[in-house]
């Protein structure tokens, strides 16, 4: 079994990669200097905050990649293991913009969008050795604490064999 850890970095650095998801997730700091906002979210303790804290606490716009479990089975006598991940996600401030970036527009960038450097999207390409293409990518409407609307995508990614 792979260790999700590199794997979760992997997913982060390759949606940093489509152009127009980084243009859509990126702000200028105090410096004047552009920040892409999309990053990867590791469970270690004491270094960062609970998961939970670090999606309510995410600025707009910005998108956090999680590891959200791996389940087991034989599911095509090859697959062994299905490594599970969320993409938390929320959209820039729409207001005085004349072409807004809106929650369904990122999805289908986050799906359609092409990687620089890739000849194909996120869904047919191999994001780290050892894994397969994903499966279907899925997303849902959440609420957080103070009903500010955010979105999750849900991106399913098989293991080739059992390395």
């Amino acid at each position: 079994m792979l260790n999700d850890s590199p794997i979760t970095d992997a997913i982060a650095a390759t949606l940093a990669a489509i152009p127009e998801l980084a243009a859509a997730m990126t702000v200028l700091d105090s410096g004047g200097n552009p920040v892409c906002r999309i990053s990867p979210f590791h469970y270690r303790l004491g270094q960062e905050y609970r998961l939970a804290e670090v999606i309510y606490k995410m600025p707009a716009p910005s998108m956090i990649v999680a590891w959200d479990g791996t389940q087991g089975g034989n599911f095509n006598g090859q697959s062994i293991w299905k490594h599970r991940f969320k993409v938390y996600f929320r959209m820039g401030n729409a207001a005085g913009l004349t072409d807004p970036v809106g929650y369904e527009d990122l999805w289908s960038i986050v799906c359609n969008g092409v990687p620089t450097g890739s000849p194909v999207n996120i869904r047919y390409m191999q994001i780290y050795p050892g894994l397969d293409i994903m499966d279907t990518p899925g997303v849902a409407h959440a609420l957080d604490e103070d009903l500010e609307d955010r979105f999750v995508g849900a991106l399913v990614i098989p293991e080739i064999g059992d390395n």
